[in-house]
């Protein structure tokens, strides 16, 4: 008996432990993500990051094995971030009719306000086509993104839709809007919410068929 109680004392610190270092790891990363932002991956090190996070490199060294760690590990946090909160536009308590305006809103939030992070997820998708590194991170992503499509067609009630070719029409008026506003242009965000708009307009077709 004593020898399971000290066996169930030392899990419990060792899951202490653990969850002491995965705290450490995101709120790390919560300082490093916005100047992984600005400088891109190819652009920037551990050091550039760790100056700009106002950490020691030592620190992010202990916590991450490497850049593309760090890097993969932001991303990742930041999407789900991201794909929780256009979630929650597709809440019981949201009307259906108003499903797709919230689901708007949501996008265009995220490129007026997180433009930086989105550009960082684009360069380390593309970065993906070249370094095996990036696979893993850039599969779970993608298909976190594909389950929230499938989600929104749900609620929505469009059915014979796929999630995957819905997903990459979302996926390129993104893109193109998080460029056009990256740029500066001031008529991306207005322009963006239009081509949202014509893409509900599109899925909604597919009801009156």
């Amino acid at each position: 008996m004593a020898k399971t109680t000290k066996f169930a004392k030392r899990r419990a610190e060792a899951a202490k432990r653990a969850g002491k270092r995965a705290d450490k790891r995101r709120e790390l990363a919560e300082h490093a993500i916005s100047a992984l932002g600005n400088l891109g991956y190819a652009r920037t090190t551990l050091r550039d990051i760790a100056s700009q996070s106002g950490v020691s490199l030592g620190i992010l060294h202990y916590y991450f094995e490497d850049k593309v760690d760090l890097i993969s590990y932001c991303v990742k946090l930041y999407k789900e971030t991201f794909v929780a909160l256009l979630d929650a536009t597709m809440g019981t308590e949201i009307p259906p009719d108003a499903v797709a305006g919230k689901f708007i809103d949501g996008l265009v939030a995220a490129v007026a306000e997180h433009a930086n992070i989105h550009r960082l997820w684009y360069d380390i998708r593309g970065q993906a086509l070249f370094d095996e590194a990036f696979h893993s991170v850039v599969s779970e992503i993608e298909d976190a993104l594909i389950g929230l499509v499938a989600r929104l067609l749900s609620r929505l009630h469009i059915d014979g839709a796929s999630p995957i070719s819905v997903y990459l029409g979302f996926d390129g008026i993104f893109r193109y809007y998080l460029q056009r506003h990256l740029l500066g242009d001031s008529d991306a965000l207005v322009e963006f919410r239009v081509a949202l708009g014509e893409q509900f307009a599109a899925l909604n077709a597919r009801l009156d068929v």
